[in-house]
């Protein structure tokens, strides 16, 4: 096997094969169906076939009106170990699959570049993107931060948003893309803003989509209430057709899709998108393993399939054309679609060198760091090939640019996500080292800047924050009830999760209390569990201020968001005389204004009183509350000097009054 590194023609290091296929590795940028009215090209790489023919078809199915085979033409092998046809003429909209032969059988399977498909992407479809385009488009802004950490995340599922009828979405678009561009959907009698609109008031500065690539779980020809999260990959370049208005026809989900990304633009709120290519919804059998059979995936040494993923087909990232394949993949939906980031299922699974050219590429197309990307880095066992670092938390130090779930300060803040019952910090003051630890972007620990840190308290995945605490609180009773003492904890965690260096993220409607009724698996339960109820809005409208306010608070603070050039200007120290509480005071330049601002986060069910002394400034210094247990923001609350009372169960924050009348006056 040679053992040159490979590289591709824009000079980036694919890295050295591994697999015996590898040496056969192809790194043109025309995989897949190219149109243009006066031709389209067929290329597909697989090496080790023995004939390919592409097969056209009038309909994405054989289930429609005109359905029918348009014709079957062979494909010739080039010098560069690929298969390809020229197939003169407009054939816009006709659907395409290959028919290849192995050494041992025939298959019929959909081209793994597909941009397009039919009704559950069981056929490929040649495509003009640019009549995709909804009107607009070209005008349609990235939205691109100084520092990803100054972007607010707000995990949500597409149907999740708006199939609840309390959303205000008109019944036809509810669950679609489409709802995401309707504006004044108003709840009950009209007083309160939902969706989108609703998201422009909260202030998040991005949305985390759950999977929207076309995903195998769900029978698109079906407009029912079937859900699932979408973590099932079919066809990664094709977006989901259940979330468009007519998934037979493959440019409509396109073009829904696009609608959607602008709308959320529109509003000035990015896109992240959660992506999953670290398994397949089918190992044997799936497009992969049809176009080149035992390739695209890792396999035990009894040859039995790897189950790092728990879902029994690893792919393997470390083989140059699945890695070839991610980074297309990613770089076609950040330039066809404008996504604005990118969330990795199981970033873990995926070796670092994958993850960094991943990195490489997105910044030499659009500016170093402006797409956003992490993922999870837990530690997983999986079969990869000899000496392949796994992009895991032990490997974001060596990953620049490439972030990661924070599941020490997720813990620490209510409890482990394998114990219902246990309990955290918001509960009962455990965990206190590991808030500290989170409170400085983990930079302590396993990220090498506060950018590569991903903070949260929830997430899609285990329980919602406000059934966590009810089950380890209250034994699991009264899910659809308030109960104001739970509600207090979760501003508490807001406040820790807000004011902590790295990225803030939480879960849709956390700021609502939301519920999914003791569901911690809810992957596949019905939409009525899943869905956001807005009435919660109503019953929830001072948890919501107070999410608002942190937020304010967050973005008129540079060193509270901890980007790489503020943590250089700015010194963050604990004060440990107070515990159980975590209290810590960072002293700051901003805008050439000196300053100071001291946190205290009280976990306690009694008020603490803290002597301002303490903070190792002079005694006389005077400071302004923005936040405390009932409200919080940009708006001074009062003036303390000398002791802060502290109330049960709450976040204090201050600013020396200096430092606010330059900053917050303005």
């Amino acid at each position: 096997m040679n053992s040159d590194v490979c590289t591709c023609e824009k000079g980036f290091d694919f890295g050295k094969p591994v697999h015996e296929l590898d040496k056969f590795a192809y790194f043109g940028n025309d995989l897949g169906a190219v149109y243009s009215k006066e031709k389209t090209v067929f290329t597909l790489w697989s090496p080790a076939a023995l004939s390919v023919k592409v097969k056209l078809y009038a309909t994405g199915s054989d289930n429609e009106a005109g359905a029918g085979v348009l014709a079957e033409l062979p494909m010739e092998k080039t010098q560069d170990n690929v298969w390809r046809l020229e197939y003169a003429g407009d054939h816009k909209n006709e659907y395409y699959t290959y028919i290849i032969t192995h050494k041992d059988k025939t298959v019929e399977t959909v081209d793994i570049y597909a941009k397009a498909g039919g009704v559950n992407g069981n056929r490929g479809m040649i495509v003009d993107l640019p009549s995709t385009d909804p009107e607009g488009w070209d005008k349609d802004n990235y939205i691109f931060m100084p520092s990803p950490t100054d972007a607010i995340v707000w995990e949500v599922h597409v149907k999740d948003f708006s199939h609840c009828a309390s959303s205000g979405i008109s019944e036809k678009n509810r669950g679609k893309y489409l709802a995401f561009c309707e504006h004044s959907t108003l709840y009950g009698e009209g007083i309160v803003p939902t969706c989108v609109d609703y998201l422009k008031n909260l202030g998040i500065t991005h949305v985390q989509i759950n999977p929207f690539y076309d995903f195998g779980s769900i029978d698109e020809s079906k407009n029912d209430d079937s859900f699932n999260w979408g973590y099932d990959p079919k066809n990664y370049n094709i977006p989901e057709g259940s979330y468009s208005t007519n998934p037979y026809d493959g440019n409509v989900r396109i073009t829904e899709c696009k609608q959607m990304i602008k709308a959320l633009h529109d509003a000035g709120i990015g896109v992240i998108m959660d992506v999953v290519y670290n398994h397949t919804y089918q190992g044997g059998g799936s497009f992969f393993d049809l176009s080149v059979p035992g390739y695209y995936y890792r396999y035990n040494r009894d040859g039995s399939w790897s189950n790092g993923s728990g879902c029994s087909n690893d792919t393997a990232s470390e083989h140059l054309m699945f890695r070839k394949f991610m980074v297309d993949s990613v770089l076609y939906w950040a330039k066809e679609y404008h996504i604005d980031g990118f969330r990795f299922d199981l970033m873990g699974l995926h070796d670092a060198h994958t993850m960094n050219l991943i990195r490489q590429t997105l910044d030499k197309e659009f500016g170093k760091d402006n797409i956003i990307l992490y993922g999870e880095g837990w530690h997983m066992g999986t079969a990869c090939a000899r000496d392949t670092q796994l992009a895991n938390q032990g490997a974001v130090r060596s990953m620049h640019g490439v972030g990661a779930f924070n599941d020490n300060i997720r813990d620490a803040i209510k409890g482990s996500v394998f114990g219902a019952y246990d309990k955290g910090f918001v509960q009962c003051g455990a965990g206190a080292e590991r808030i500290k630890s989170g409170i400085l972007g983990e930079t302590c620990s396993w990220a090498g800047e506060a950018s590569q840190c991903v903070n949260y308290a929830s997430c899609h995945d285990n329980y919602a924050l406000y059934d966590k605490l009810i089950l380890s609180e209250r034994g699991g009773a009264g899910y659809s009830e308030r109960f104001d003492n739970l509600v207090s904890m979760i501003k508490l965690s807001a406040a820790v999760v807000l004011t902590s260096r790295g990225i803030p993220f939480f879960l849709a409607g956390e700021e609502i209390a939301r519920t999914k009724f003791g569901d911690e698996n809810s992957y596949c339960s019905s939409a009525k569990i899943n869905e956001i109820d807005w009435e919660n809005t109503g019953h929830y409208a001072d948890l919501i201020l107070y999410y608002q306010g942190l937020i304010r608070l967050r973005k008129r603070l540079d060193a509270l968001r901890g980007s790489n050039e503020v943590s250089d200007k700015s010194n963050l120290r604990f004060i440990d005389n107070a515990m159980p509480c975590v209290t810590y005071v960072v002293d700051f330049e901003q805008d050439g204004i000196n300053g100071h601002i001291f946190v205290a986060l009280n976990p306690c069910d009694y008020d603490v009183r803290i002597n301002l002394a303490d903070t190792g400034l002079d005694k006389n210094t005077k400071w302004i509350a923005v936040a405390n247990k009932h409200s919080a923001g940009t708006a001074p609350l009062m003036a303390i000097s000398e002791l802060a009372l502290v109330e049960n169960k709450s976040a204090l924050v201050l600013i020396d009054e200096a430092a606010y009348k330059a900053i917050f006056k303005k």
